[in-house]
């Protein structure tokens, strides 16, 4: 009787989604017969071993070696109303030709393979910003909008495959962010440096800015194309304004938190002569300008953070600016 050993996994953490590889050391694993010497054209070999992960089974398990285990992790369905992370039994299993555990033939590693919740990240105020207007389109538009803030993503909707097969829908490309002056809440455009006051001079950044996005309708038919541009331009017709909230919960006199609203508008429309001609895709697409104005670049209001020190724009109050604090 072989029985197998556990000497180490790798990774031994993870997340509750699971669906990733780890590799199991140890000794005794069976291996799965050699296949044979001719007419073999490839394909799954037989499982010699079997993985649980606190009695939920690995759906894919593969010897590699008599020391070493290739087997992707399940999704965590234990409960959840716990703290995490949440330590796994780690149990290895040899079976028979039949698929069966052999007696006697198996090891548990206790607390062998942690999962842990995946954090979430603070959402900034740009990205409400951006939710915000996203949000607008759904409402007013058509429910199917994609937002693309990422460098890497496609700079066309038509490269976007999610668009493409969810056509008609709208692409929103950026945003730029341009300053604004016009909105700023600056008093000044410049001011004595608190560092040495007799001896330097500094400008003083905008605190607000303009977002440029760049929106493309993609649809199936011109009709439809027509459709979408129409109820676009009765959106900024009807709606010039977009609604931000603020973080919640922050204001212990208004703990619902509160909004700003910005100003929409499209400063360049559709092409007039929107081209009929099926694309390669046989999609049909128009595209034009979409801007925010005035957007706050600070998120506490009034503060201007700037080499190292604190500015309240709504006073003339000055402080050297706290690393962590």
């Amino acid at each position: 009787m072989a029985v197998p050993t556990i000497t180490s996994i790798d990774p031994n953490t993870g997340l509750t989604r699971g669906d990733n590889i780890i590799k199991i050391s140890g000794t005794n694993f069976r291996l799965p017969p050699p296949p044979p010497s001719t007419g073999y054209l490839g394909g799954d070999q037989q499982k010699t071993v079997s993985v649980k992960f606190e009695g939920q089974e690995s759906a894919w398990a593969y010897s590699a070696s008599a020391t070493m285990i290739l087997a992707r992790v399940p999704e965590y369905r234990g409960p959840h109303d716990i703290a995490y992370p949440v330590s796994l039994d780690v149990r290895v299993a040899n079976l028979d030709d039949s698929g069966l555990e052999i007696p006697g033939e198996n090891v548990t590693e206790v607390d062998g393979y942690d999962v842990d919740r995946p954090s979430l990240a603070v959402e900034s105020y740009f990205q409400r910003v951006i939710r915000a207007l996203q949000h607008v389109f759904k409402r007013h538009v058509h429910p199917h909008v994609y937002v693309t803030v990422s460098r890497d993503a496609p700079s066309s909707a038509l490269d976007d495959q999610r668009l493409v097969a969810d056509a008609p829908a709208l692409y929103l490309t950026g945003p730029r962010t341009p300053i604004n002056r016009f909105d700023s809440i600056n008093r000044e455009e410049g001011e004595i440096d608190p560092g040495d006051p007799t001896q330097y001079y500094r400008r003083r950044y905008p605190v607000t800015v303009d977002m440029d996005f760049v929106l493309e309708i993609v649809a199936k038919s011109s009709r439809q194309l027509y459709g979408l541009i129409q109820s676009t331009h009765l959106l900024f017709r009807d709606v010039t304004e977009v609604r931000v909230t603020d973080d919640p919960g922050d204001d212990p006199v208004n703990p619902t938190g509160t909004y700003k609203e910005y100003e929409i508008l499209m400063p360049w429309e559709f092409p007039v002569d929107v081209n009929n001609t099926p694309n390669p895709s046989d999609l049909f697409t128009a595209s034009a300008g979409v801007r925010i104005r005035g957007v706050h670049i600070d998120e506490e209001a009034g503060n201007i953070i700037e080499r190292g020190w604190i500015v309240d724009a709504t006073s003339t109050e000055v402080q050297p600016m706290t690393i962590g604090g």
